[in-house]
């Protein structure tokens, strides 16, 4: 609107000044070097018109045969542009579709109408280098990007997934590193670079790194918490076999304190209370642990913090373990241990009392074990000790340590699996995780799969 009313008045202004000539006639007379001229005004000014027309025409006509060559470049030069991009769109939807070939063209023509300095001509070029195989040419195309200000995280990040691949976790490490100065909350960044350092067992500074990834929302409040007690058990594991015994104490207390409720950490310091002979402390944590979650372990380390004196009554080593079952008097685990205490000390009819209320509560493998023990020394019964035997090969297999990635049972927790899997261990029913573990496995086996499958050649 304002262009027009622009337009509209320079036009009026052109109108106005021809009226005004019209409305005023004359002459103008011109004497140059002895010759002398007379126009009418309105004449000169057409004639002189006229003359700067065909000098804009003329001028343009230079100019543009001058700036041919330039503006050929120019041309070349945004068709070319356009030509590049082009093959990057289709080169990086090949790299998506797994298509070497083609991602391999389209990355050459890319490079050749870009030319060096597009980073994204690099990165087609090392992501096809890579469907390739070749991992040579891929990292030198990655430190091309390195070089670059703007497409360096990309060199990074992909020397980074490189060096994963082929298990150069130390090259990782220090490229994780260099990426989170440039993201330094990224939260798969962090994620990357606290796993690499557990792989290598770093423990300071992957717990240094678990503080910043729980920070930055990268990783739940409770797995933190779970990993930072099992960083500190690896790191008690390390200072046993470095018979570094005050280490050993004092990671096994900062485990205890981070979380009283897991049981090999409170097993662990309980054990080495009693190494000590500090009793009352074993028998302290154990009390509180037994509370809040019986468990096995705990009962045999409340039997190691049983102090029997010389000449002591039988009964007092029973009464030690009915304060136990008092804890948590429901228990499972609590009837079977003191059952147990019963029947080594010969007490057969309280241990059949105690034995038959865990089997109303929760019969298991244990509980029938236990059951033909007892029968063998009491009655001497083969034939009950079989049958016993027998019901606890069908009965349902009780909670044990077991990875819940792979499903593989183990005698004890350990930080770190055979496989290599940190804190992956827990105690749960074999059933479940078993079933948990081939779901695991299929689902691994359908990312490796391609998303489309091309028909094969006629």
């Amino acid at each position: 609107m304002i262009r027009a009313l622009f337009t509209l008045l320079k036009i009026s202004l052109v109108v106005a000044a021809v009226v005004w000539v019209v409305h005023n006639p004359g002459t103008i007379e011109i004497d140059w070097l002895g010759a002398k001229a007379t126009f009418h005004i309105g004449a000169f000014l057409f004639a002189l018109l006229i003359f700067n027309t065909l000098g804009i025409v003329v001028f343009s006509f230079i100019k543009t045969t001058i700036d041919w060559p330039k503006n050929m470049q120019r041309y070349k030069s945004i068709t070319g542009k356009e030509k590049g991009l082009k093959a990057l769109t289709l080169g990086l939807s090949a790299v998506a579709a797994g298509d070497a070939k083609s991602a391999h063209y389209q990355a050459t023509r890319a490079k050749k109408f870009l030319g060096d300095e597009h980073a994204l001509s690099y990165l087609l070029e090392a992501q096809s280098a890579r469907l390739k195989g070749n991992e040579l040419d891929a990292s030198q195309a990655f430190m091309a990007l390195l070089e670059q200000k703007e497409s360096s995280f990309l060199g990074v990040r992909g020397l980074l997934q490189s060096a994963l691949d082929h298990g150069d976790y130390k090259s990782a490490l220090e490229l994780g590193y260099r990426a989170l100065e440039d993201y330094p909350k990224q939260g798969w960044i962090l994620s990357v670079v606290y796993d690499l350092e557990i792989r290598l067992r770093q423990w300071d500074n992957a717990l240094k790194m678990l503080y910043r990834a729980e920070k930055a929302g990268a990783i739940t409040k409770e797995k933190a918490n779970s990993d930072r007690v099992a960083m500190l058990l690896a790191q008690a594991e390390q200072a046993k076999q470095d018979q570094h015994e005050k280490n050993l104490f004092r990671y096994l207390q900062k485990a205890y304190k981070t979380d009283s409720t897991f049981i090999p950490a409170v097993v662990r310091l309980g054990r080495m209370y009693v190494e000590r002979k500090k009793y009352k402390a074993a028998a302290s944590i154990i009390e509180k642990a037994w509370k809040r979650q019986p468990h096995p372990a705990l009962a045999d380390i409340w039997g190691e913090a049983y102090q029997s004196k010389e000449g002591s009554d039988p009964m007092d080593r029973v009464r030690w373990f009915e304060k136990l079952l008092a804890f948590n008097p429901q228990s499972v685990e609590g009837l079977q241990a003191l059952a147990r205490v019963l029947i080594e000390e010969g007490l057969w009819g309280e241990a059949r009392k105690y034995l038959q209320q865990a089997e109303e509560t929760r019969p298991n493998v244990v509980l029938y074990k236990l059951w033909a023990r007892l029968e063998e020394r009491a009655t001497h019964d083969d034939l009950a000790v079989k049958e016993w035997l027998e019901k606890a090969a069908d009965a349902a297999r009780e909670r044990v340590w077991i990875c819940s990635e792979t499903g593989r049972v183990y005698d004890e927790w350990q930080p770190i699996s055979d496989q290599e899997l940190f804190n992956t261990i827990i105690w749960d029913f074999p059933q479940g995780r078993d079933i948990q573990a081939m779901l695991n496995d299929a689902r691994s086996q359908v990312m490796r799969m391609p998303l489309l499958s091309t028909p094969k050649d006629s």
